[in-house]
């Protein structure tokens, strides 16, 4: 099922104004942008980003916890609208707001359409570079550790099941499902 939108604009602002209804609803006040990456205005770029226009990680007060989302999107013309393509996504948990220090988690995807040529589990995620070698020979910051696609709702349900992140409604857990359910009925996912 495609997006209702008349433009890859509005499709990316439906998919944008869907991820921030659920972020600030559950998690955070703050709020995904985004920027049209190309000249046919068909790939564009949502994530956080600070006061000069540079892609960042945000405060989860009152844990430790900064969080990145940045996700790389492309709108398809389809018949009665457009479907939204993953390109690539990072989204990262640290304790930093700066994307220049080590995440200590990191889920990615990379599809091929960005990397033909990557050899690593385009659903990964890896750790922090001080689990290295914490058992000889295994370093999980250098291993693309698979997964399967992973959703901004995995993220949050993550931050606020197993990182103790205070949710900031107690019915967090149905709003995460539902935002899952109205992603599924768009079609929207990782290929």
């Amino acid at each position: 099922m495609s997006l209702s939108a008349r433009s890859p604009r509005e499709a990316f602002h439906v998919f944008q104004s869907h991820a921030n209804n659920i972020l600030n609803k559950v998690l955070t006040r703050y709020r995904l942008e985004f920027f049209v990456r190309t000249a046919t205005q068909d790939q564009a770029t949502l994530a956080f980003f600070d006061r000069r226009r540079v892609m960042c990680a945000v405060s989860l007060h009152p844990s430790p916890w900064y969080l990145h989302l940045g996700l790389e999107l492309k709108a398809v013309p389809e018949e009665k609208g457009y479907d939204l393509q993953m390109l690539k996504y990072a989204y990262r948990i640290q304790r930093t707001p700066s994307l220049q220090d080590e995440a200590e988690v990191r889920f990615e995807y990379v599809s091929q359409e960005v990397d033909p040529d990557a050899r690593w589990c385009r659903h990964h995620v890896q750790f922090h570079r001080d689990y290295h070698d914490v058992r000889e020979g295994f370093s999980p910051q250098k291993f693309h550790i698979p997964t399967g696609g992973v959703t901004i709702e995995d993220v949050i349900r993550f931050l606020i099941a197993d990182l103790k992140v205070p949710a900031l409604i107690e019915t967090w857990d149905e709003e995460l499902r539902r935002s899952e359910e109205q992603l599924w009925g768009w079609g929207v996912q990782a290929s």
